[in-house]
């Protein structure tokens, strides 16, 4: 019996003596303009330790670590390089197994509790040309923040799917990044099922050439009283991805917001939403694996003390959930549209990105479709050209939620508010059946949405007026002729 307990504990010690040499030791410093800066968390993709009165860090970590990053305090500029926001460095201990960094911050001259946030989902360039589009965008976004928030502080996230076919990823990714530079402000990238190596035997292997070019693939970072987390869904297996969250990443949330009080403002951005038209309808057995976080209660539990904003893209489509007093997801359409291919997603939304204002912990948002005026958030349809309604007159409204109030009128007359239904856009569904054979993709189509409305006019040939109130109290309008059958 003694001779097993000797074994075991000798066993135990030599577990002990292995697991302690594969330890590397990363320390350095946190400053800006040469002084340093206190109680900065620090963090290796697992722990965190903060920066003391010195600027200091220092930390144990596995042998395998690949990054070291801090979490940008409020009041800093995004430091950049070669167009990405650069957090973070590469860990590469000496052979010691010791690893210094340290971080030069640049105080910023603004106030940034009032800033401006720039979504967009799936850019996705397949074709050179498609890169033309990215840069118009680009220079849309800069010159709308001039023109309409001149002075302001702004960011900017892609939720993933920066490119469309990875074999491209190497050719595809810096241009990408130079292309969404034109902007003039920082963008934060998020890994999305078309960034990751698909030949990659495993989850863990599947980015390596996101890590070359973004970094970590997930991070956090402070603007005014928001606090922004971008994590990383896409959960390769192999043969087939997923919506799922790693337990890692999910205890590092947890430690990332023990630095953020209770009560605040948070905006996580991914790439494959938590919600979906299924669960909105209960129909949980309709979901699908790789179109949804399968474990996303878990990320639910976590934010449930904050006030939470998910942004996420992939579905092609523009979709708004209240799932709580304290939670909202915003799915957000594509800047691709349908590949490039058509002038809409499968829902009927014309490719655009989302904006959004944020004043202290209040956010007000809008979808901004490229090209057209930010007061452009409907399309009307004149009486027979919608599937499900072709008595009525039919409005697509794509950032609709629970909380607006869309009323219509004809000929001035007040006729009260429409009436929301699960249909098909006529736009993207009559364009899909007449052109949907000389795409260049196979996986053209339309699908139902819940942002469609009808009103049925009492004579033919009357005017109709659709006024819209969002969340925030801002007004839309479009009108349609009928006698002409079209948009004034």
């Amino acid at each position: 019996m003694k001779r097993l307990i000797f074994s075991a504990v000798a066993a135990l010690a030599i577990v002990a003596s292995a697991s302690a040499a594969s330890l590397i030791k990363i320390s350095g410093k946190v400053t800006s303009d040469g002084k340093p800066v206190a109680g900065v968390p620090v963090t290796d993709g697992t722990q965190f330790v903060t920066t003391d009165k010195s600027g200091k860090y220092s930390m144990e970590s596995v042998d395998d670590t690949k990054f070291v990053y801090i979490t940008l305090p409020d009041g800093y500029e995004v430091p950049m390089e070669n167009g990405v926001p650069v957090l973070f460095a590469n860990v590469n201990p000496d052979k010691k197994g010791n690893f210094r960094h340290d971080f030069e911050l640049v105080k910023s001259d603004r106030d940034m509790t009032k800033h401006i946030l720039f979504v967009q989902a799936d850019p996705q360039v397949y074709f050179d040309p498609n890169l033309d589009e990215v840069e118009k965008a680009s220079i849309e976004m800069k010159n709308l923040l001039a023109e309409e928030y001149p002075g302001q502080d702004a960011v900017g996230i892609v939720v993933g799917d920066i490119i469309g076919k990875f074999q491209e990823g190497e050719k595809y990714f810096p241009w990408m990044i130079k292309n969404i530079a034109e902007c003039d402000f920082p963008y934060f990238y998020v890994v999305g099922n078309h960034d990751i190596e698909m030949d990659a035997p495993t989850n863990e292997q599947a980015r390596k050439a996101f890590h070359k070019y973004f970094g970590p693939n997930y991070y956090s970072f402070n603007r005014g009283k928001i606090h922004y987390v971008v994590l990383d869904n896409v959960y390769w297996m192999g043969r087939y991805y997923a919506g799922y969250f790693t337990e890692q990443q999910l205890e590092w949330l947890k430690k990332d917001l023990e630095y953020v009080p209770e009560g605040s403002t948070v905006i996580v951005s991914m790439h494959i939403p938590c919600y979906s038209p299924e669960a909105r309808h209960q129909q949980w057995g309709k979901e699908s694996y790789h179109r949804v976080t399968s474990n996303r209660q878990a990320l639910f539990n976590i934010l449930k003390p904050y006030k939470a904003h998910i942004m996420s893209g992939h579905e092609h489509l523009n979709e708004n959930y209240i799932l709580a007093d304290n939670l909202f997801e915003h799915n957000h359409a594509p800047l691709s549209n349908l590949f490039w291919c058509a002038p809409w997603a499968w829902d009927g939304t014309p490719g655009g990105y989302a904006v959004y204002e944020i004043d202290g912990d209040k956010i007000n948002w809008y979808y901004k479709t490229l090209g057209r005026d930010k007061d452009y958030q409907m399309e009307l349809y004149p009486r027979g050209v919608s599937r499900e309604h072709p008595e009525a007159v039919v409005a697509n409204i794509w950032n609709v939620d629970s909380s607006w109030k869309v009323e219509w009128f004809e000929d001035g007359k007040p006729m009260g508010e429409m009436i929301r239904y699960t249909g098909y856009d006529p736009n993207i569904w009559n364009d899909v059946v007449t052109n949907g054979q000389s795409y260049a993709f196979p996986m053209m189509g339309a699908v139902p949405t819940a942002h469609m409305l009808y009103a049925v006019p009492e004579n033919e040939n009357s005017v109709i007026t659709v006024k819209a109130t969002d969340h925030n109290g801002n007004v839309y309008t479009a009108t349609l002729d009928q006698k002409e059958r079209k948009s004034l």
